[in-house]
């Protein structure tokens, strides 16, 4: 018996999201620090900023957690591989807070387990 190609797309997009793990993701974003990284995604950066001085990362950048913010709206949060290597990439960049990067690693659930971090 022949399965349409519509159900077994279906049958896929229920392993994943039962799974909850998606493996092999590059995602492209701004750092932010994760307890600012929600609002930020559904209100917009420049706006959070503006109203909540302590989520800047200009003059302190060290931070417990990093979440990325996708140009979809989307927010992830980094795992502790993740946050290493953010402090490091926020260490040697000027632009703590409008800082792109391209992160592989695999998501699971709302947490990215980071592999490999990288400036655009």
């Amino acid at each position: 018996m022949r399965i349409p190609f519509s159900r077994r797309m279906i049958e896929l997009t229920l392993l994943v999201l039962i799974g909850g793990v998606m493996r092999g993701a590059d995602l492209q974003g701004v750092l932010a620090d994760w307890n600012c990284a929600q609002d930020m995604a559904q209100q917009g950066r420049d706006k959070v900023l503006k109203e909540n001085r302590n989520c800047s990362l200009q003059k302190n950048y060290q931070r417990e957690a990093y979440g990325l913010i996708t140009s979809d709206g989307k927010y992830y949060r980094l795992d502790d591989n993740g946050n290493k290597l953010a402090r490091e990439l926020l260490g040697n960049s000027p632009s703590k807070d409008n800082l792109n990067v391209i992160v592989s690693g695999d998501i699971d659930g709302q947490t990215l387990k980071v592999t490999n971090m990288s400036e655009l």
